[in-house]
């Protein structure tokens, strides 16, 4: 694990490659390291550059594979739409993994040239198929209206039948707009010896009738009315192409100025209108040919259809078996969108391109090396390298900025680096939070989940996923595993130690699922006169209980008030050793970086506060729990009563926990009162101090240069007296006076430090309560689970319905403790444990302002988008 320790050791190189190979040899920097890279490409590019020419080729070269990856997208979504699967690589048969397709010409001309033709050929066929199928729909549509109208309406009685229902609502002019048979009437017919009417008849969704009777009705002001006809089966939709359900409508206006505006609110609402014969032979007629055209059409379409999956198969499977002409394209304009970005990095001059990146300088060797092989294969001097770089040059530092930051990682530690990294990443160098997260962030978790039941439970669930982990990779790589079940294996060396920590905080509470366990003799035993009313336990001898909780202390009367006083005092004792051990880190930064300042003034003052304040508190906390006050005869002090009069009255003590405690308290006040000044001001005044003495010396050296520059130039053109008596008088003036702004930063800062430590002391202290918060609940969830679910609902009911009642509630009480304990609560847990770690711990050390080492590879662009 050392070399979690701090981040690896850095080397900024320079590759000089002519311009004639500079793809090609990019492409093989990015094939380095069996596909994960080696160098960590530094951008290059500037204003002007952005501007030249090839600058612009790169970016239309990104803007084409881009679209020609969407392009791919639609052939994908045609291969799901007519279940053409796509060959799935199988990781454990080499040379299954889609490749990089071997290109003459450019990379998105040979793609046109490859899928253009296919394209054209697909859309000609698709679009075809789109229109036969609608066509064939709209020749359903229409038989079932002709068969509907056929068999429902007679045409030579309607007008009879229009009359008789305007009588009707002259009859009825109170009814209602929408009848209980649906139908809207007649209502504002005008004239009595009106004997002429319109039809129309068409199909329309069902979804669609009641808003179409009402805008019919408004529309015509009651002089039209409709009637529906359902269809059983569903009917494709022309439009969308989905299928719905559909029925046959007809309406009936008086008149023929309606006409066109039913038909525009027909089409508003989706509705098909079709021409109805108005002779019987028609019908059948018609009928035969709407046959014979959806058979037709459904033979070409049949045929369409074939050689569309015969595309689509070419392009689902290459002409080898394993691989598919798709994926390996995908790769291919993915590694040109790679290789155009990392290229618009370089920087390029007349003859050469200049590649600028930081490597990991135990891999410099292997670069070389490799470098050494390119050029070999190549022209001689096509590629240089270049390396004579102090990285821990002030002046370098100045122009390229620090190094990234590099852990070598492998599947155990990646998880609790990544948490380190959610937050930020370490500054190059900086002391690691993730080599100590792999214990602290699992043990923080456990004290709040501290049950030998669930953590033992979670503990083995994550050794399953570890033991058949090379099972469940497969099925990821396959796509077969659920996204729920991704988010659980991903995180499987996280959760097997929580389960660990979880289980051993458990027998430590002795707790399994709200039941202690009985494995040793209890410390306490019942009286000689015990009874119902004289129930206290007394002490069974002089020993203690071996290990963990005494079982005797839960099920009694005072079991809340023993477990909340333990966990909470338990938890400000784990909080400041956590809270002390950050601070302790702190040291090895300061000392790294060579900031003496930094030490003397800020982190011991910071040790001395958090010892003299809260590590005394803690103190007191282990002093009074190795005392037998009743042994003794005394009154044990309160703690918290102590505390609080230790900074209001100092040196008064009401109840002594030891002898010359007020004095103890005095000091230990007085220390870190000082220490509060020294962590504001001693800094900030000794930096100022060091800035003016290097001021001076600038100074001092830049008017000498002037004077000889003076000099020199009065004897070659001459110069005013006063402008040379200004400049001399004046050094200022070609210096700048920041000194002022510069102490006003620095106090500003040292400000907001001081103040953030010796508040956050306090609130970061009282945020460690959590951890007796969360332990109590999940420990009253689990006893209120089983007390009341498998206890008093189900063996302690009386009767017949004793094991139906027990068989019934132990699977109410397995779901809620599943879904509440099992996967609620831990992640409540995991919150909990992440925030103490971001805040509380990590800002006692941790600067976070680095950066990932993130070498220039092709390795994720076989992964879709």
């Amino acid at each position: 694990m050392a070399y979690l320790w701090r981040s690896e050791d850095m080397q900024y190189v320079r590759i000089t490659m002519s311009r004639d190979k500079a793809e090609q040899f990019t492409k093989n920097i990015g094939d380095l390291n069996d596909g994960k890279g080696l160098i960590h490409v530094v951008n290059l590019a500037n204003e002007a550059s952005l501007k030249s020419e090839y600058m612009k080729e790169y970016k239309k070269r990104i803007v084409a594979s881009t679209q020609n990856d969407k392009r791919l997208d639609e052939f994908q979504k045609l291969m799901d739409e007519y279940n053409i699967d796509l060959p799935i690589p199988d990781p454990d048969i080499p040379g299954t993994q889609p490749r990089e397709v071997k290109v003459v010409r450019g990379c998105n001309a040979e793609f046109e040239s490859t899928w253009g033709p296919l394209e054209k050929e697909l859309r000609i066929n698709t679009t075809a198929v789109k229109k036969l199928l609608k066509d064939v729909s709209r020749l359903e549509e229409e038989k079932h209206v002709l068969l509907q109208c056929k068999d429902n309406i007679n045409l030579d009685t309607l007008d009879q039948e229009v009359k008789e229902m305007k009588l009707a609502r002259r009859a009825d002019m109170k009814s209602p707009l929408l009848n209980q048979q649906q139908d809207i009437e007649l209502q504002g017919m005008q004239n009595d010896d009106q004997k002429f009417y319109t039809y129309i008849c068409g199909v329309i969704p069902v979804a669609q009738q009641i808003f179409f009777t009402r805008m019919l009705y408004r529309l015509s002001r009651g002089n039209a009315f409709v009637r529906y006809l359902n269809i059983e089966e569903e009917l494709l939709d022309p439009e969308s192409g989905e299928y719905v359900d559909k029925s046959v409508f007809y309406i009936v206006s008086i008149g023929r100025g309606l006409s066109s505006k039913l038909s525009k609110l027909c089409d508003y609402f989706q509705a098909s209108i079709y021409t109805v014969p108005n002779r019987e032979e028609e019908y059948d007629h018609r009928l035969d040919e709407i046959e014979s055209g959806v058979r037709e059409r459904e033979e070409v379409l049949g045929k369409s259809k074939i050689m569309i999956r015969k595309l689509l198969r070419k392009v689902a499977q290459s002409e080898e078996k394993d691989h598919s002409m798709l994926l390996d394209w995908r790769v291919t304009l993915k590694k040109e969108k790679v290789l155009c970005e990392t290229l618009m990095k370089t920087r390029r001059y007349l003859t050469m391109v200049r590649m600028d990146g930081w490597v990991p300088s135990e891999d410099l060797k292997t670069l070389k090396m490799t470098l050494e092989d390119f050029e070999s294969d190549g022209q001689a001097g096509s590629i240089a390298i270049d390396d004579a770089f102090d990285v821990d040059n002030p002046a370098f530092k100045k122009e390229h900025g620090d190094p990234p930051t590099y852990f070598k990682l492998n599947q155990f530690t990646g998880i609790y680096q990544g948490i380190v990294n959610t937050y930020g990443v370490p500054k190059y160098k900086e002391v690691n939070p993730g080599l100590f997260t792999i214990v602290t962030f699992p043990f923080i978790f456990g004290v709040m989940y501290g049950d030998i039941g669930h953590g033992g439970a979670l503990f083995l669930v994550s050794l399953y996923f570890l033991y058949f982990e090379e099972s469940f990779l497969r099925q990821q790589k396959r796509g077969e595993m659920s996204e729920l079940m991704k988010y659980a294996f991903g995180a499987r060396y996280a959760l097997v130690l929580m389960g660990f920590f979880g289980f051993y905080c458990g027998t430590i509470y002795n707790d399994f699922i709200s039941v202690p366990l009985q494995i040793f003799d209890s410390m306490w035993t019942a009286p000689s006169n015990f009874t119902e009313t004289n129930n206290e336990l007394i002490r069974a001898g002089d020993d203690i209980y071996p290990y963990g909780v005494d079982w005797e202390w839960y099920h009694k009367k005072n079991e809340l008030t023993f477990f909340n006083s333990l966990k909470m005092k338990m938890s400000v004792i784990i909080g400041v050793i956590q809270m002390l051990f950050g601070i302790t880190l702190g040291a090895f930064n300061y000392t790294y970086f060579g900031d003496s300042l930094s030490l003397y003034f800020v982190w011991i003052p910071q040790m001395l506060f958090m010892i003299c304040t809260f590590g005394y508190m803690c103190f007191m906390i282990i002093f009074k729990w190795s005392v037998d006050w009743e042994a003794s005869g005394d009154e044990p002090p309160a703690l918290i009563q102590t505390m609080i009069k230790m900074f209001l009255s100092p040196g008064a003590i009401e109840t002594p926990l030891y002898e010359g405690q007020g004095v103890v308290q005095v000091i230990l006040l007085l220390i870190a009162v000082v220490t509060v000044p020294v962590m504001l001001f001693v800094k900030p005044i000794m930096q100022n101090k060091a800035h003016g003495s290097e001021n001076e010396n600038l100074i001092q050296g830049s008017l000498e240069d002037r004077k000889s520059s003076v000099v020199s130039g009065d004897q070659i053109i001459g110069h005013d007296d006063d402008e040379k008596k200004s400049d001399l008088e004046d050094p200022e003036h070609h210096e700048g006076g920041g000194d002022e702004h510069s102490f006003g930063a620095e106090m500003i800062h040292s400000a907001i430090h001081t103040i953030e430590f010796v508040l956050g002391a306090v609130s970061n202290t009282a945020s460690y309560l959590r951890l007796w918060a969360l332990s109590l609940a999940h420990a009253q969830l689990a006893k209120v689970f089983w007390q009341k679910l498998i206890i008093e609902y189900g063996v302690e009911t009386e009767g017949s319905l004793q094991v139906v009642m027990v068989i019934a509630t132990y699977a109410v009480w397995f779901c809620a403790t599943f879904a509440v304990l099992m996967c609620m609560d831990l992640l409540e847990c995991f919150l909990h444990a992440l925030r103490l770690h971001w805040v509380e711990f990590q800002n006692k050390f941790y600067m976070a302002e680095g950066y990932s080492f993130e070498p220039f590879n092709f390795e994720d662009t076989g992964d879709d988008e």
